[in-house]
């Protein structure tokens, strides 16, 4: 508001004016300087006071609009404090929490090296636990998933973390399961409760449970899965070899899938037997390897006692109990003697050579042979029924050897090769020294193995996954009553975030804040509960944050340490929110997590002040001396005014507002609150008020017509009161890093929130700005631009205010609907929740009821518009191109930050502007590309909008992001 000048005479003009009046008195006389001259000094001085009558005069309309300003009722605006949030780390090796008062004092020094000092608004306990995990659970989606904890955290949702959900669980042993061959795999369970067997087979063989073995390192599923008469019957069709799950243990057979309910097992039997017979691996004479199916001599051309074959098969021979038949194929090989003349007796007289006898040759065979395993130790008997001895080819077709695989037969070396082996010795070789031999030696065409259980075999280990917990039982088959639950579904229950800390995080209380990224309205409550061991217990506590709305403290109050128990297959002390219900909605996104975290204000709690008071001083003022004044309460001691009996009818009228203080059994003080009010012209002749500059500090009384007289007494005014407030508080995050006076235990404090929001005394041209609309408003809302200006008017802290008609919360058409739109002074966001809910309490009293009970009056924060920008340019001089890009980022930065951000809301992006600021750069010689984008919030996604002309952003206020600058 520009006020009329009633004298435009500046110091000069009147000085000029005061030497021509001189001239025209005293023509004799001339004004020069009045350094020397008496009469020059008393027209200098003439000259100074006039002027500043001038003044004096020219402030007259000002100070006439300033009563104005007060006749209406408009009030100045008071101080603001910048608030932030505060975090206290406790020394790590403190298990029990530490007491952080309320007041509790922080403070950093200014450009001047005083201190500014902030007060915590509340009392908590801090703790030394650590947040280690954040894990989000759907039972009814079967989801568990872990979290990154250096990344947002995406709540109530999956698909952002890492899945550690399995229903699975393992059979292992390697005796049964060591199969390199089609085969057939039989599995019994076995439980307490017999008649339940047949539906848990039934279940097991189940298209939504998948078995499968580990061949390569890869699961591969079993062919054919079914149940029969009580069993479940795997088959594999193929030669792949199962192989151990894990380096160094049992080989083992899994199933998993999502279970349709628990299963408990007491006991697993496992047997296998193969679907063809298994051909042996390898098949030794002594050292000399026998290649089938070309064969071979199994004891050479030349048979003798002593003489050893070997048989390898692993998959066969590992079975112990199981009954193996070995399967020949042996084909005699005969070898005559060569011609040989008649024998002749030389004993006897030679009469007639014709009667010479030819001799026939003795058949020379394997008469006898041994069969031998390797028990660890050495080599021992094998005891066989059927061709016990299939070398001596005294009978033609398939030849059998039948025996039951000996309980400790053994791995061993044969040949450089380990493996499981059986072999045959000989023992005898009939007519070995006959000098006239026929060889009949054995040759083996053939050798295959099969196996068969009688009964199945108990596992090694039974190791079961489930809900990211896992469970191993080595040893398995010395227990007769395992009782373990192999596929276990969850809990039933909503979607869950489940905290894990590392140590108990027991306080009173424990505050959690919770760093939220953008706004996400969930309708459902949420549900705090921490874990005793057995169960979820309900935990009491006070949530700041609106379900998860917004940024802010929940405070949950544990009196006792929580245990350390193991859940999710992890071991810690455990919390856990839910949801209620499972409406869907918006998700919430948290930023981060704090823990020991409580808001704290700039505001220094003053020594108390006593003031004395004459006989009816009326209008009295006291001064205090820290200004700005903060939280002030004023007691009036009226004992001197007030008999004994009205004292105490007084204190039991208002138990809160009076204070009796006793030397024995005599009353010397009474001391009554008086209440602070806006103007003593609207206060009664018998009200205890009084009005509070906060800027000067000054605190006046009434004058027995507007507003009561304290009454005479020494010291009898009492002053409690804090000073703070004012911009000089508004300090970036970390900056606050001390204690005023030291708390014990304490390690560390520091600010993770920018202090923000502090506002001090406004200009006299603000103070016109929105007095000049006082009385056009009258303290109501009826209009659009009623609401921004009471919202002026009253929050000082509020930087751009704009109110919206016919548009909802979120910018969508609604007609009838009102929204004002807000932006603070701090960091885009920062503290904005708790400012929107006071702007809300403050004009649902001042609009219209109709739009307060039909939720049609919003107040919300400004949609934050990071801008970021592709700039590609040519340059004249390409010499110079690094300090081109610097100085396009640096103009785009000032653009943004300073021209933009100066406009209100929803006109603050203008992307003309982008290219002339980008053409008016030095060294730019024309412009490739401009690209330009806005990264935003839209109910807790993350979302990219171009910006390449009007924007579709009626709450949008513009936030400078990142600039990448090509040069050609």
């Amino acid at each position: 508001m520009r006020h009329p000048i009633l004298d435009p005479r500046d110091l000069e003009a009147v000085r000029r004016q005061v030497a021509r009046l001189a001239r025209s008195y005293t023509p004799e006389w001339r004004y020069e300087s009045p350094e020397d001259d008496p009469g020059a000094a008393l027209a200098e001085l003439f000259t100074t006071m006039f002027h500043q009558m001038v003044d004096r005069m020219n402030a007259m309309p000002g100070k006439l609009y300033m009563e104005f300003l007060n006749e209406i009722g408009f009030q100045e605006p008071g101080p603001v404090s910048a608030s932030g949030t505060m975090e206290f780390r406790p020394n790590d090796g403190e298990e029990d929490p530490v007491p952080v008062p309320q007041g509790t004092a922080v403070f950093t020094p200014d450009e001047a090296g005083e201190n500014i000092v902030y007060e915590t608004e509340r009392a908590i306990e801090a703790t030394a636990a650590r947040l280690e995990d954040v894990y989000y659970v759907d039972p009814e989606e079967d989801q568990l998933q872990r979290l990154d904890l250096s990344r947002p955290l995406r709540f109530f949702t999956g698909g952002a973390g890492e899945q550690l959900q399995r229903h699975r669980f393992t059979l292992g042993q390697s005796q049964v399961l060591r199969l390199d061959s089609p085969c057939r795999i039989t599995v019994e369970p076995r439980q307490q409760t017999r008649y339940l067997e047949e539906e848990s087979v039934e279940r097991l063989a189940g298209e939504q449970l998948r078995w499968t073995f580990r061949h390569g390192g890869v699961d591969i599923p079993f062919d054919k899965v079914e149940a029969e008469h009580g069993r479940i019957v795997l088959e594999k069709h193929s030669g792949l070899a199962l192989e151990p799950l894990e380096e160094g243990g049992e080989i083992a057979i899994a199933c998993q899938g999502r279970p349709s309910g628990e299963l408990k097992l007491d006991q697993v039997l496992l047997s296998s037997a193969p679907l063809e017979p298994c051909t042996a691996q390898r098949i030794f004479f002594g050292d000399l390897p026998i290649d089938l199916p070309e064969g071979g001599y199994c004891f050479g051309r030349r048979p003798a006692p002593y003489g050893i074959f070997y048989l390898r098969c692993d998959s066969a021979l590992s079975k112990a109990g199981a009954q193996a038949n070995l399967r020949l194929e042996i084909v005699p090989i005969v070898e005559e003697p060569g011609a040989q003349l008649p024998q002749y007796a030389f004993g006897e007289a030679i009469i007639d050579k014709r009667g010479a006898v030819e001799v026939k040759p003795d058949d020379v065979w394997i008469s006898g042979v041994v069969w031998e395993y390797f028990n660890g130790l050495g080599w021992r008997q094998l005891e066989v029924t059927g061709d016990r001895n299939p070398f001596s080819c005294k009978r033609e077709g398939a030849l059998e050897v039948v025996f039951q695989v000996p309980g400790d037969l053994a791995p061993t070396d044969v040949n450089a090769q380990t493996g499981w082996y059986v072999r045959a010795r000989i023992t005898d070789v009939d007519n070995q020294f006959s000098p006239y031999q026929r060889w009949i030696l054995p040759f083996v065409k053939r050798a295959e193995f099969s196996w068969q259980y009688a009964q199945g075999v108990r596992v090694r280990t039974v190791s079961a996954e489930n809900n990211g917990a896992r469970s191993v039982v080595e040893g398995a088959d010395r227990v007769e009553r395992l009782g373990l639950s192999l596929l276990r579904p969850m809990d039933p229950g909503f979607q869950a975030m489940y905290l894990r800390f590392d140590r108990s995080p027991h306080a009173m209380p424990l505050s959690l804040r919770f760093q939220m990224a953008g706004r996400a309205r969930m309708e459902d409550a949420l549900l705090w509960e921490w874990w005793d061991g057995s169960r979820f217990q309900p935990v009491r506590y006070v949530d700041g944050t609106e379900n998860l709305l917004h940024s802010g403290e929940v405070f949950l109050y544990l009196s006792q340490p929580l245990p350390r128990e193991e859940l999710l297959g992890q071991e810690g002390c455990w919390l856990r929110v839910s949801r209620t219900s499972r409406r869907s909605g918006p998700i919430p996104t948290v930023a981060a997590i704090l823990r020991n975290t409580v808001t704290a204000v700039q505001r220094q709690r003053e020594p108390e002040q006593f003031f004395d008071t004459a006989a009816y001083e009326a209008g009295k003022a006291v001064t205090l001396l820290a200004r700005p004044v903060q939280d002030c309460q004023v007691w009036v001691d009226e004992l001197s005014g007030l008999s004994a009996e009205e004292a105490l009818a007084l204190a039991r009228e208002d138990g809160e507002g009076v204070r009796l203080e006793r030397n024995g059994h005599d009353l010397v003080r009474c001391w009554v609150r008086w209440s602070q009010i806006s103007d003593l012209a609207l206060a009664g002749p018998e009200e205890r008020r009084y009005v509070l500059d906060p800027y000067q500090g000054v605190i006046r009384f009434g004058d027995g017509r507007q507003g009561r007289v304290p009454p005479m007494g020494d010291h009898n005014i009492r002053v409690s009161y804090a000073s703070g407030g004012g911009s000089r508080g508004n300090v970036p995050a970390g900056r606050v890093n001390a204690l005023l006076g030291g708390l014990p235990r304490i390690s560390a404090v520091t600010n993770r929130t920018p202090m923000s929001g502090g506002t001090g005394r406004p200009g006299w041209e603000k103070i016109e700005e929105q007095g000049n609309r006082r009385l056009r408003t009258g303290g109501r809302a009826a209009g659009r631009r009623d609401y921004e200006d009471l919202v002026r008017e009253a929050f000082p802290q509020v930087r751009h205010v704009r109110c919206f008609a016919g548009r909802d919360a979120q910018g969508g058409e609604a007609p009838g609907h009102v929204t004002v739109v807000l932006t603070g002074f701090g960091e885009a966001g920062a503290g904005m929740e708790e400012l929107c809910r006071e702007v809300y309490r403050f004009l649902s009293g001042r609009c219209s009821c109709c739009l307060v009970a039909e939720d049609r009056l919003h107040v919300c924060p400004a949609t934050v518009l990071t801008v970021n920008t592709l700039v590609t340019v040519e340059t004249e001089q390409p010499d110079r191109a690094a300090d081109t890009q610097r100085e396009i980022a640096r103009r785009l930065e000032a653009l943004i930050r300073t021209a933009w951000s100066a406009r209100p809301i929803g006109e603050q992006i203008r992307v003309d502007e982008v290219w002339s600021t980008v053409r008016d750069v030095p060294n730019v010689r024309a412009i490739q590309q401009i690209l330009a984008e806005g990264a935003y919030d839209q109910e807790g996604q993350a979302r990219l909008s171009p910006l390449d002309g009007e924007t579709a952003f009626p709450y949008g206020v513009a936030e400078s992001g990142t600039h990448l600058i090509r040069v050609l």
